[in-house]
């Protein structure tokens, strides 16, 4: 998984919790306060249809706007447009309260509206919100002049009531959106951190890997550079142009061993045929069944006899990979001499055979996929 996928899942996931805990809010309040409210004053509201629908039209989009939050599915567009259905319903139920009841007793609707605008506006900018508890309010104070009900201590409470309530419905929006925007930059932190140990991981492998290629320059390719430069080895000499052969497919292979390809056990045998065909040395490549992924040691041990063999090799070659579910096996004819053979290529199950009679040797390393019961 990626920095920026475990960036986006920690963030969602903070964000999925916070609306969890809006919608069992706003869930407890319209669905058991309100309904308390509602039949504690249903013989005063008139129309009741009116208050009993407004109570449902409420439900209804609590229940949608819920829905689509936790699935992240909340638009913009839609947000508003529930908003606004939320708003006029208010406006139904506050019609149906007795004169004067709009903060009363059985009022109801004023709280809900604004309850229900942070659960449909928690993702939107912050002056949407405050658009929606202003209208609100509005409504409140447009029943309350109507009915004649705006004295001093009506004022009084409403302010009271502003102050509590939208001022709590305000604080929970705003708190909300700086924890998300604090889980936001926390994972954004974590991330970094993260992608900076991976690059330091990384770096610290390829410094490795070079000081093991530099330890085996020195030990196997330098005596033999430094002899051919001091003249002490004779290029002339089979023995020194096979020590040579073998060492530059080696060498060919060690470079190759980390590349990024599909299949990294073919493309090393590829490397050390490629050493082979510069020579004049006829390379077949052969393979069957799917590799599995081999870690780098047990790619060496398994191209080892095979790179011996090419390097050995005078005129052609025939290089064969069968993948079993058992085990996956490198093979190697070659017109090569017997000799060739002197060096162990490691510990994996070996068997090799010499044709005198065709000159053909042939040589076969086998790497068990599954251990032997």
């Amino acid at each position: 998984m990626t920095v920026g996928v475990v960036e986006g899942v920690v963030a969602t996931r903070f964000a999925k919790a916070v609306n969890i805990g809006l919608v069992a809010i706003v869930g407890v309040w319209h669905l058991g306060l309100d309904t308390l409210l509602v039949l504690r004053g249903w013989p005063v509201y008139e129309p009741r249809v009116a208050a009993a629908g407004a109570w449902l039209a409420l439900a209804v989009i609590q229940t949608a706007g819920s829905i689509l939050l936790l699935r992240s599915a909340l638009s913009g567009r839609t947000a508003r447009g529930l908003a606004g259905a939320t708003l006029v319903t208010g406006v139904v139920a506050t019609a149906t309260y007795p004169p004067g009841g709009a903060i009363g007793d059985v009022s109801w609707a004023w709280n809900t509206v604004g309850w229900f605008g942070v659960l449909l506006l928690i993702q939107r900018p912050l002056w949407e919100l405050i658009t929606l508890l202003g209208a609100n309010t509005a409504v409140t104070v447009g029943f309350l002049a109507a009915d004649g009900a705006l004295d001093q201590v009506t004022v009084s409470r409403l302010l009271a009531a502003v102050y509590t309530t939208a001022g709590i419905q305000l604080t929970f929006a705003y708190l909300a959106r700086q924890l998300n925007d604090g889980a936001r930059e926390a994972t954004e932190i974590a991330a970094g951190q993260a992608e900076h140990l991976a690059r330091a991981t990384a770096d610290e492998a390829v410094h490795a890997e070079r000081r093991r290629r530099y330890a085996y320059l020195r030990i196997r390719v330098e005596p033999l550079l430094r002899g051919l430069a001091e003249r002490q080895l004779d290029p002339g000499d089979t023995v020194v142009r096979q020590r040579a052969a073998v060492e530059a497919a080696r060498l060919r292979r060690l470079f190759v061993e980390t590349d990024d390809t599909p299949h990294p056990l073919l493309h090393e045998l590829r490397a050390c045929a490629d050493v082979a065909e510069r020579r004049g040395v006829r390379v077949a490549l052969l393979s069957y069944g799917d590799l599995p992924d081999l870690p780098a040691s047990v790619r060496r041990e398994l191209a080892e006899g095979a790179l011996l063999v090419l390097a050995g090799a005078a005129t052609r070659a025939r290089v064969t990979v069968v993948t079993s579910p058992e085990e996956v096996v490198v093979s190697v004819v070659a017109d090569a001499p017997p000799q060739t053979l002197l060096e162990s290529p490691g510990p994996l199950t070996v068997s090799s055979t010499y044709d005198q009679e065709e000159d053909q040797l042939w040589w076969e390393t086998r790497w068990p996929v599954r251990p032997a019961p």
